[in-house]
Protein backbone atom coordinates (compact mmCIF):
# COMPACT_ATOMS: atom_id res chain seq x y z
CA UNK A 1 0.00 0.00 0.00
CA UNK A 2 1.53 2.92 -0.88
CA UNK A 3 2.02 6.37 1.09
CA UNK A 4 2.45 10.23 0.49
CA UNK A 5 5.34 12.48 1.81
CA UNK A 6 4.93 16.31 1.53
CA UNK A 7 8.88 17.63 0.67
CA UNK A 8 9.19 21.53 0.12
CA UNK A 9 12.06 23.97 0.35
CA UNK A 10 13.50 27.63 -1.15
CA UNK A 11 16.87 29.24 0.05
CA UNK A 12 19.18 31.83 -1.69
CA UNK A 13 21.76 34.56 -0.72
CA UNK A 14 23.84 36.88 -1.99
CA UNK A 15 27.76 38.59 -0.99
CA UNK A 16 29.91 41.02 -2.20
CA UNK A 17 33.64 41.96 -0.73
CA UNK A 18 34.79 45.32 -0.67
CA UNK A 19 38.70 46.09 -1.87
CA UNK A 20 40.47 49.52 -1.58
CA UNK A 21 43.90 50.52 -2.99
CA UNK A 22 46.75 53.27 -2.47
CA UNK A 23 49.27 55.43 -4.03
CA UNK A 24 52.99 57.45 -2.79
CA UNK A 25 55.63 59.89 -4.30
CA UNK A 26 58.42 61.31 -3.41
CA UNK A 27 61.49 63.44 -3.91
CA UNK A 28 65.06 65.25 -2.80
CA UNK A 29 66.96 68.02 -3.96
CA UNK A 30 70.69 67.83 -5.31
CA UNK A 31 73.39 70.99 -5.20
CA UNK A 32 71.76 72.26 -1.68
CA UNK A 33 71.70 70.35 1.88
CA UNK A 34 68.08 71.19 1.89
CA UNK A 35 65.22 67.68 2.26
CA UNK A 36 62.38 68.03 0.81
CA UNK A 37 59.85 64.78 2.52
CA UNK A 38 57.68 62.57 0.83
CA UNK A 39 54.09 63.17 0.71
CA UNK A 40 52.02 60.04 0.35
CA UNK A 41 48.39 60.23 -0.53
CA UNK A 42 45.90 57.64 0.58
CA UNK A 43 42.50 56.96 -1.14
CA UNK A 44 40.08 55.07 0.68
CA UNK A 45 37.34 53.28 -1.38
CA UNK A 46 33.72 52.27 0.26
CA UNK A 47 32.27 49.37 -1.62
CA UNK A 48 28.86 49.34 -2.07
CA UNK A 49 26.81 46.70 -1.63
CA UNK A 50 23.46 45.70 -4.18
CA UNK A 51 20.74 44.61 -2.59
CA UNK A 52 19.67 40.98 -2.73
CA UNK A 53 17.12 39.67 -4.60
CA UNK A 54 14.59 37.08 -4.26
CA UNK A 55 12.18 35.25 -6.30
CA UNK A 56 9.39 33.82 -4.12
CA UNK A 57 7.39 31.09 -5.77
CA UNK A 58 3.83 31.27 -4.48
CA UNK A 59 2.96 28.29 -2.37
CA UNK A 60 -0.61 27.60 -1.51
CA UNK A 61 -2.08 26.33 1.68
CA UNK A 62 -1.74 22.43 0.74
CA UNK A 63 -0.48 20.62 -2.32
CA UNK A 64 -3.16 18.24 -2.88
CA UNK A 65 -5.62 17.62 -5.40
CA UNK A 66 -8.91 18.17 -4.16
CA UNK A 67 -10.54 20.22 -3.42
CA UNK A 68 -9.55 23.53 -3.55
CA UNK A 69 -7.59 25.45 -0.87
CA UNK A 70 -10.45 27.87 0.73
CA UNK A 71 -13.12 25.04 0.54
CA UNK A 72 -13.53 22.31 3.98
CA UNK A 73 -14.96 19.01 3.59
CA UNK A 74 -15.65 18.06 7.60
CA UNK A 75 -15.72 13.95 6.03
CA UNK A 76 -13.18 12.21 4.05
CA UNK A 77 -16.55 10.49 2.35
CA UNK A 78 -17.62 14.13 1.20
CA UNK A 79 -14.10 15.25 -0.54
CA UNK A 80 -13.58 11.85 -2.16
CA UNK A 81 -17.18 11.65 -3.67
CA UNK A 82 -16.61 14.99 -4.84
CA UNK A 83 -13.15 14.48 -6.23
CA UNK A 84 -14.34 11.17 -8.11
CA UNK A 85 -17.95 12.82 -9.42
CA UNK A 86 -15.52 15.73 -11.14
CA UNK A 87 -12.86 13.84 -12.32
CA UNK A 88 -14.82 10.95 -14.05
CA UNK A 89 -18.32 10.52 -15.57
CA UNK A 90 -20.65 8.89 -12.62
CA UNK A 91 -20.24 5.13 -11.60
CA UNK A 92 -16.84 5.05 -9.53
CA UNK A 93 -17.53 4.40 -5.72
CA UNK A 94 -15.16 3.90 -2.54
CA UNK A 95 -14.90 1.24 -0.16
CA UNK A 96 -14.63 1.96 3.84
CA UNK A 97 -12.46 4.48 5.39
CA UNK A 98 -9.34 2.91 6.17
CA UNK A 99 -7.91 5.20 9.41
CA UNK A 100 -3.83 5.90 9.33
CA UNK A 101 -3.68 8.20 12.04
CA UNK A 102 -6.20 10.55 13.71
CA UNK A 103 -5.69 13.04 10.63
CA UNK A 104 -5.38 10.56 7.60
CA UNK A 105 -6.38 7.58 5.51
CA UNK A 106 -7.50 6.33 2.73
CA UNK A 107 -10.51 4.85 0.40
CA UNK A 108 -9.91 2.26 -2.23
CA UNK A 109 -12.20 3.59 -5.78
CA UNK A 110 -14.35 0.67 -7.25
CA UNK A 111 -16.41 0.63 -10.76
CA UNK A 112 -19.96 -0.15 -10.64
CA UNK A 113 -22.06 -1.81 -12.74
CA UNK A 114 -26.02 -1.24 -12.33
CA UNK A 115 -25.04 0.69 -8.83
CA UNK A 116 -23.11 -2.14 -7.56
CA UNK A 117 -19.46 -2.54 -6.67
CA UNK A 118 -17.41 -4.69 -9.23
CA UNK A 119 -13.70 -5.97 -9.36
CA UNK A 120 -11.14 -5.42 -7.65
CA UNK A 121 -9.78 -1.67 -6.67
CA UNK A 122 -9.16 0.66 -9.40
CA UNK A 123 -7.01 3.10 -7.17
CA UNK A 124 -6.30 4.19 -3.51
CA UNK A 125 -7.10 8.00 -2.37
CA UNK A 126 -4.65 9.43 0.43
CA UNK A 127 -6.62 11.53 2.57
CA UNK A 128 -5.35 13.95 5.04
CA UNK A 129 -6.65 16.66 7.53
CA UNK A 130 -5.23 19.77 6.46
CA UNK A 131 -5.12 23.61 7.07
CA UNK A 132 -6.34 26.19 9.70
CA UNK A 133 -10.36 24.39 9.19
CA UNK A 134 -8.64 21.10 9.57
CA UNK A 135 -10.83 19.77 6.52
CA UNK A 136 -10.19 16.86 4.47
CA UNK A 137 -8.32 16.70 0.99
CA UNK A 138 -7.62 14.39 -1.26
CA UNK A 139 -3.65 14.11 -1.26
CA UNK A 140 -3.01 11.93 -4.64
CA UNK A 141 -4.52 8.83 -5.85
CA UNK A 142 -2.01 5.84 -5.50
CA UNK A 143 -2.07 2.40 -8.18
CA UNK A 144 0.61 -0.12 -8.81
CA UNK A 145 -0.58 -0.36 -12.56
CA UNK A 146 -1.06 3.01 -13.05
CA UNK A 147 1.56 5.52 -12.22
CA UNK A 148 3.03 8.95 -12.72
CA UNK A 149 6.32 9.05 -11.87
CA UNK A 150 7.85 12.74 -13.81
CA UNK A 151 6.95 15.09 -12.97
CA UNK A 152 7.56 13.91 -9.03
CA UNK A 153 4.41 14.56 -6.45
CA UNK A 154 4.74 17.75 -5.44
CA UNK A 155 7.17 18.90 -8.01
CA UNK A 156 7.75 23.02 -9.03
CA UNK A 157 6.70 22.78 -12.94
CA UNK A 158 6.80 25.45 -15.56
CA UNK A 159 3.66 26.55 -17.40
CA UNK A 160 4.21 25.22 -20.38
CA UNK A 161 4.91 21.52 -22.15
CA UNK A 162 5.23 19.08 -19.41
CA UNK A 163 6.67 15.74 -20.34
CA UNK A 164 4.67 12.97 -18.24
CA UNK A 165 6.03 9.52 -17.82
CA UNK A 166 4.62 6.29 -15.91
CA UNK A 167 3.22 3.34 -16.16
CA UNK A 168 0.20 2.12 -17.35
CA UNK A 169 -2.90 0.01 -18.12
CA UNK A 170 -6.27 -0.50 -20.43
CA UNK A 171 -8.11 -1.65 -22.62
CA UNK A 172 -6.59 -2.80 -26.14
CA UNK A 173 -3.36 -0.68 -24.29
CA UNK A 174 -4.99 2.91 -24.73
CA UNK A 175 -4.39 5.10 -21.63
CA UNK A 176 -5.47 8.57 -21.04
CA UNK A 177 -3.32 11.34 -19.52
CA UNK A 178 -5.20 14.72 -17.90
CA UNK A 179 -3.77 17.77 -16.70
CA UNK A 180 -6.27 20.03 -14.94
CA UNK A 181 -6.66 22.66 -12.01
CA UNK A 182 -7.04 21.22 -8.56
CA UNK A 183 -10.43 22.02 -7.05
CA UNK A 184 -12.30 23.11 -10.35
CA UNK A 185 -11.56 20.02 -12.97
CA UNK A 186 -10.67 22.72 -15.13
CA UNK A 187 -9.10 20.56 -18.19
CA UNK A 188 -5.63 21.79 -19.58
CA UNK A 189 -5.00 19.50 -21.90
CA UNK A 190 -5.86 15.48 -22.32
CA UNK A 191 -3.31 13.04 -24.57
CA UNK A 192 -4.20 9.36 -25.13
CA UNK A 193 -1.41 6.76 -25.64
CA UNK A 194 -0.34 3.59 -25.42
CA UNK A 195 1.02 1.25 -22.65
CA UNK A 196 0.39 -1.92 -21.54
CA UNK A 197 -3.27 -4.29 -22.22
CA UNK A 198 -5.48 -5.19 -19.48
CA UNK A 199 -3.08 -5.30 -16.01
CA UNK A 200 -0.09 -5.50 -18.17
CA UNK A 201 1.72 -2.52 -17.35
CA UNK A 202 4.11 -0.43 -20.03
CA UNK A 203 5.42 2.50 -19.83
CA UNK A 204 3.94 5.89 -21.36
CA UNK A 205 5.47 9.24 -22.11
CA UNK A 206 3.45 12.12 -23.20
CA UNK A 207 3.93 15.78 -23.65
CA UNK A 208 0.67 18.38 -21.50
CA UNK A 209 0.75 21.77 -22.23
CA UNK A 210 -0.45 23.53 -19.25
CA UNK A 211 0.68 27.10 -20.03
CA UNK A 212 -3.07 28.32 -19.69
CA UNK A 213 -2.30 27.28 -15.64
CA UNK A 214 -0.97 30.60 -13.50
CA UNK A 215 1.76 30.50 -11.50
CA UNK A 216 1.05 29.14 -7.71
CA UNK A 217 -1.69 27.11 -9.44
CA UNK A 218 -1.81 23.32 -8.03
CA UNK A 219 -2.31 21.08 -11.59
CA UNK A 220 -3.16 17.68 -11.21
CA UNK A 221 -1.45 15.13 -13.33
CA UNK A 222 -3.95 11.75 -13.93
CA UNK A 223 -3.16 8.46 -16.06
CA UNK A 224 -6.34 5.96 -16.46
CA UNK A 225 -6.45 3.41 -18.42
CA UNK A 226 -9.88 3.23 -20.50
CA UNK A 227 -12.08 -0.64 -20.67
CA UNK A 228 -15.02 1.07 -22.41
CA UNK A 229 -17.31 1.51 -19.72
CA UNK A 230 -18.57 4.49 -18.33
CA UNK A 231 -18.89 3.01 -14.97
CA UNK A 232 -15.77 2.43 -14.52
CA UNK A 233 -13.16 4.78 -14.73
CA UNK A 234 -10.09 1.78 -15.02
CA UNK A 235 -6.95 2.17 -12.98
CA UNK A 236 -5.89 5.37 -12.84
CA UNK A 237 -3.03 7.74 -10.42
CA UNK A 238 -2.48 11.00 -9.81
CA UNK A 239 -0.16 13.69 -8.29
CA UNK A 240 -0.05 17.61 -7.42
CA UNK A 241 2.44 19.77 -9.17
CA UNK A 242 2.83 23.31 -8.84
CA UNK A 243 2.61 26.10 -11.35
CA UNK A 244 6.49 27.80 -10.90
Amino acid sequence: MMRARNLLALLASIALVAACGSSSKGGTGTNAATTTKATTTTTTTTATTAPATTTTVPVPAQLAIWPAADVVFTTPEAAANDFLAKAFTPGPVIGPFVGNDQRSGEFQVFATADNVKIGSAKSTLLMRQLGPSNGWFVLAAASDVATVVSPASLSTVAAGPVTVKGVGTGFEATVVVRAFVAGTGVELDRKSTMAGNLGQTLPYSVTLDVSKASKGDVVVLLVQGGVGLETDPGDFGAVPVLIG
